[in-house]
């Protein structure tokens, strides 16, 4: 018995090791196809950054031979971070690499700049893409193309709490920059249009960052803030400029600054808070009549030819300016939306008894103006804007109405410095809806 148990034993072990022999090279293939398919591999250049602090994360191809077809790509899923695909190239460059000692080439596919908004352990997984390779037959035949679902291994990243106490008014500048403000001129006349500029340059979050308010004086009319973004292409982390740019017509004449902006930043290299400051800016408006008059004397003892060519001087620099003028419309066509959302939020509102109150409403008016026909009512004369308002589609009411709707306004917002602040009159609210009302209708007619 025990004979026959040993020798059923000594069987099983026979047919084992032949069925590991019969498998063996079966696997060796398996593992070398495998092996030459394409794949995924999933990179990020910083995996513990701070909250707030922007990586970059790439995804690339390894092939041989030709570069497969891609389709049907999944998106990553992206949880407790903000997420920006960047510009992907018009052809994508690969190159040669070695991966355990086998040649491939490779190919970046997708890469995203992420912001982690929260702390601890971020997982992102679940990119992957369908992949279409050429097939050939050992004659050289070309057989049905192979297709394969390949998906990028998983990335975490451990986000780090920004020290404490945090700053209050942190907005989200993680980085290194600096902080500047310009102005195009600093001596001008009243209704004379100025541009103020903002800008905030250097490395790090520049996507998700949110600019201070540029702090201009009452008395000045000024656009909503148009913002743009410069960034360098060839830098891993986010690199450039971004700016604000607005414009504004001062009312009154006398001298105003525009005081030093801050801006609380955070350095993730030094791991400290700071606060950028920019230098103020001191404006001077004189006059409107008192620049006129001074442009308007004539050079004494001006010969026919001089007069002449001054003239000619004078009809190049003013279809310079209508030039710069038609430019800076088309800029501001894009702000118009803006514009709009915040007409519809606010023409609905109970108006408050107050200076913003009535600033607000003026700006309503003056988009509309511009919707209406009337090109940058915010630096125009009372008599140049009178004289607009026969060119569009308006009832002679309302033409009437609009310039003293106006100056009531103007009343409250431009009342000296030091006396009580002027109270809303009784049915301005009324009258601001009914304008708004009647300019809506004359720019949907256009």
């Amino acid at each position: 018995m025990n004979d026959m148990v040993t020798g059923f034993a000594r069987y099983l072990l026979f047919c084992t090791l032949i069925i590991a022999a019969l498998c063996t090279p079966v696997s060796a293939e398996a593992s070398e196809i495998r092996e030459s398919r394409p794949f995924l591999a999933s990179s990020i250049n910083n995996t513990n950054p701070f909250v707030g602090q922007e990586v970059l994360l790439t995804y690339r191809l390894f092939f041989k031979d030709a570069a497969p077809t891609i389709s049907k790509e999944v998106s990553p899923s992206f949880q407790g971070v903000w997420a920006k695909e960047t510009k992907p190239e018009r052809f994508i460059k690969s190159i040669n690499t070695t991966v355990k000692g086998e040649q491939f080439r490779s190919a970046v596919v997708k890469q995203f700049r992420l912001v982690p908004i929260q702390n601890g352990k971020i997982t992102i997984s679940g990119y992957s893409m369908l992949c279409t390779r050429p097939n050939t037959a050992a004659d050289g035949k070309q057989l049905s193309e192979i297709p394969a679902r390949i998906t990028a291994p998983v990335i975490t990243i451990s986000a780090r709490a920004l020290p404490e106490p945090v700053p209050e008014n942190l907005s989200g500048a993680v980085g290194i920059f600096s902080l500047n403000l310009f102005a195009d001129k600093q001596n001008l006349r009243i209704g004379e249009p100025l541009t103020v500029k903002l800008t905030l340059s250097g490395t790090g979050s520049l996507l998700t960052l949110e600019l201070p308010d540029i702090p201009l004086p009452e008395s000045f009319r000024h656009d909503l803030p148009e913002k743009k973004i410069t960034l360098n292409k060839e830098s891993e982390t986010t690199s450039g400029t971004i700016s604000a740019t607005i414009i504004a017509w001062p009312q009154s004449e006398g001298d105003f600054q525009i005081p030093s902006i801050p801006l609380v930043v955070f350095n993730p290299e030094t791991q400290q808070f700071s606060t950028l400051h920019s230098k103020p800016i001191s404006i001077t408006v004189a006059s409107a009549a008192q620049g006129a008059s001074e442009h308007s004397e004539e050079p004494p003892n001006t010969s026919t030819e001089e007069k002449s060519m001054i003239n000619q001087l004078y009809s190049a620099i003013a279809l310079l300016l209508l030039m710069t003028g038609a430019a800076v419309v088309l800029v501001r066509k894009k702000r118009l939306d803006d514009a709009k959302k915040m007409v519809a939020k606010n023409t609905t509102a109970h108006p408050p008894e107050s200076r913003k109150a009535a600033r607000t409403m003026k700006e309503q008016l003056f988009v509309l103006l511009e919707e209406a026909g009337v090109q940058r009512p915010g630096g125009m004369t009372r008599r140049e804007l009178i004289n607009a308002l026969q060119v569009i589609k308006i009832t002679d009411e309302t033409r009437l109405e609009l310039p003293e709707v106006l100056d009531t306004l103007d009343g409250i917002l431009y009342s000296p410095a030091g006396e009580k602040e002027n109270q809303m009159p009784d049915g301005i609210s009324e009258k601001v809806n009914s304008l708004l009302h009647a300019l809506k209708k004359a720019a949907s007619s256009r």
